[in-house]
């Protein structure tokens, strides 16, 4: 376990970037809540176990899949500033569609075409070989999990072509991607907990272990989603990173 130093003396506001408390009507209701949230903003706006860019870019993340366009957009331009890279918001917009659709995703690249100003150049579409069947599949899933779950089995049995489908999306967004695996599984850890999913936290808390992520960084991740969801993201986020605890 990792002991944090306690702190003395307030959070530094000109850090961080909520704009609820920016807006100074928290601290007109109540100075001490207003702390409060600042010094979690700390953690998520600063550079700590996770860099401030990565943790912007988990938060755009889990903003899209909840709907929230301004928060979205400004944690992207956020992330862009502090480094983020084209390709990389590119990769984790296909992180995004793995994990919640098409219809998240496409206002996840609508932002990232509205904060770098370049819109993507479709590709040509063409069918390609990628060669995969149904004993490749449970192989790909009993590498990563250690065995193959029940809902992969079920998919492998009755609808198999869709299975392969599943595993190229689910190879290139966790292993071929721009965004690297650590960031990929981190960001998913964020996403999950946002959606109040422990069972998919515990998941990608995984993930990101076999991917070489300490403890403070998937913790980090799973607290960037409560200014998205509000604290109630964090219990399903604890329960998840616990149960995959050795």
């Amino acid at each position: 376990m990792t002991v944090q130093p306690t702190l003395v003396g307030g959070a530094d506001r000109s850090v961080l970037a909520s704009a609820a408390l920016a807006s100074g009507q928290i601290d007109a209701v109540s100075p001490k809540f207003a702390e409060g949230l600042a010094r979690l903003r700390e953690v998520i706006d600063t550079d700590g176990a996770c860099p401030a860019w990565a943790k912007a870019l988990y938060m755009a993340a889990a903003a899209s899949v909840k709907g929230h366009r301004e928060m979205l957009l400004s944690q992207l331009q956020r992330s862009r500033d502090l480094g983020l890279e084209l390709d990389v918001a590119r990769g984790a917009a296909l992180t995004v569609l793995i994990s919640r659709g098409e219809a998240v995703y496409a206002l996840f690249n609508s932002a990232v075409e509205e904060t770098f100003g370049r819109r993507l150049r479709a590709g040509g579409g063409d069918p390609q070989e990628f060669p995969l069947d149904r004993r490749a599949c449970l192989d790909y899933f009993d590498d990563y999990f250690g065995f193959v779950p029940e809902y992969v089995k079920l998919m492998a049995d009755e609808a198999p072509r869709a299975l392969e489908g599943y595993v190229l999306m689910r190879e290139w967004s966790l292993a071929e991607n721009v965004l690297d695996a650590q960031h990929a599984e981190l960001l998913l850890c964020t996403v999950n907990a946002a959606e109040f999913s422990a069972r998919f936290v515990n998941v990608h808390a995984n993930g990101a272990r076999r991917a070489g992520c300490s403890e403070a960084q998937i913790t980090e991740a799973v607290i960037c989603a409560i200014p998205v969801a509000g604290v109630a993201a964090w219990l399903p986020g604890a329960d998840g990173i616990m149960e995959g605890r050795g």
